[in-house]
């Protein structure tokens, strides 16, 4: 199994060198599916030219087919069809809780869980977290989104043991710094990575790497 797990995609050249090696494949000649459908809760009033200038990146550095999946437009059958010509699936971020809903009402969770065993799956932000084991702190749940972990319907996938923080250190993050995360996940059973904008976790048939330089991790070590 190939995964990146990063907070805001393509945003150094060492991410995009890393995921053409992931791929073996050039990044001139892979071919990436993206599942972009977190965003679409987000109010009128959130702007959303992070989600264009995330876009922008794939097509700056993907120089193969860009396709876009919609799983609420497309039955299991053409989505599977249309995987199966990409090298990569690259799940966009939004809000935290959409994914795992859509994920299970489309039945895309088990699609997934099979695409991952045969080629790369890239996530960003809620698209990389989906990804990852579910965090288990209650205090952390509360103090971000305001439920607790119990109450949380559909968790996420877990495909890997671990799982990220994105846009660590960011403006716009700055109450969830060290001190914040040191505290509410002291007790999570797994490593926590918290990554900036130009990091990423790379798992790859078992063994992590990080991209970007040093990574903050939360968490039991």
């Amino acid at each position: 199994m190939k995964l990146i797990l990063a907070s805001q995609g393509f945003t150094t050249d060492e991410i995009a060198n890393e995921v053409s090696k992931l791929v073996g494949k050039s990044l001139a000649d892979i071919n990436v599916a993206i599942i972009n459908e977190a965003y679409v809760v987000k109010p009128e009033t959130s702007d959303k030219r992070w989600l264009i200038k995330e876009l922008s990146q794939i097509e700056k550095y993907i120089g193969g087919i860009i396709d876009f999946v919609n799983l609420r437009a497309y039955n299991k059958e053409e989505i599977r069809r249309r995987l199966q010509n990409t090298d990569m699936m690259y799940i966009v971020g939004g809000q935290n809780f959409i994914l795992p809903d859509l994920f299970k009402e489309t039945g895309f969770d088990e699609i997934l869980k099979e695409f991952a065993e045969q080629k790369v799956v890239m996530g960003t932000s809620a698209g990389a977290i989906v990804l990852g084991k579910q965090i288990e702190s209650d205090q952390y749940w509360k103090a971000r989104y305001g439920v607790t972990n119990c109450e949380i319907k559909n968790k996420t996938l877990e495909l890997v043991n671990f799982n990220i923080v994105p846009h660590y250190k960011r403006e716009d993050h700055q109450k969830w710094d060290a001190n914040f995360l040191r505290e509410t996940l002291k007790d999570n059973s797994f490593p926590v990575y918290a990554i900036t904008d130009e990091q990423a976790v790379i798992y790859e048939n078992g063994r992590i790497f990080l991209v970007g330089g040093k990574v903050e991790v939360f968490g039991r070590k």
